[in-house]
């Protein structure tokens, strides 16, 4: 993998311009994301220095410690999905209703999976602020939008996909003691789909 440069201590021949301090602040926690995803709060600054190609040094010049570090990428999760959510981009509204379904779903519980991972770094309380700061509407209007052109093949309105589907994918990607239980992405995009649908046509 080639090694990204933020700036560490190699000669100054043998790298390119030194990233600023807040860009490298910012390429370091962005980076970091997948990694806090997948590994929690287990992920340590050495498994991140490898996986940038960094010195486990620059990690600490940049934030000091990893509390800083991990609040930090937190902070970028949320900004990057509030960017998202706001875009009204998630579903193209011309596409098919299953597949519009299916990209829903699968794009949706990834998002949430990235949630309760990112959530699970933080205290109670810190984590309830972001919680709160992430209703802000732009999501249910996206998907009202998107299944707007569907309207007369939905068993519900437009504008009560989003909530129901919200709660339909929380409840299959919250961490569980029955994790092997809860329905896969086809199950739930099933259940989604003849849910606010009805069932395929020709199908018992």
């Amino acid at each position: 993998m080639q090694a990204i440069d933020l700036g560490t201590d190699a000669p100054a021949r043998q790298r390119a311009q030194p990233m600023a301090p807040a860009d490298r602040r910012a390429m370091i926690a962005e980076q970091a994301i997948p990694l806090f995803i997948e590994h929690g709060s287990s992920l340590t600054t050495r498994q991140l220095a490898d996986h940038l190609g960094i010195a486990e040094g620059t990690i600490f010049r940049a934030f000091g410690d990893k509390e800083t570090l991990t609040r930090a990428a937190v902070r970028a999760f949320f900004d990057r999905a509030e960017v998202t959510l706001a875009s009204a981009s998630l579903v193209d509204a011309s596409l098919p209703l299953e597949e519009k379904v299916a990209r829903l779903v699968r794009g949706a519980r990834e998002h949430a999976r990235g949630v309760f991972a990112m959530l699970s770094l933080l205290e109670p309380v810190e984590a309830g602020e972001y919680i709160a700061r992430a209703r802000t509407g732009a999501f249910e209007d996206a998907i009202t939008a998107a299944f707007a052109p569907d309207a007369a093949s939905l068993g519900v309105a437009p504008d009560r996909v989003a909530p129901l589907l919200r709660v339909a994918v929380i409840a299959a990607s919250a961490p569980s003691p029955h994790q092997h239980s809860l329905p896969d992405d086809d199950e739930l995009i099933a259940f989604v789909l003849y849910g606010i649908a009805g069932r395929p046509r020709g199908k018992d």
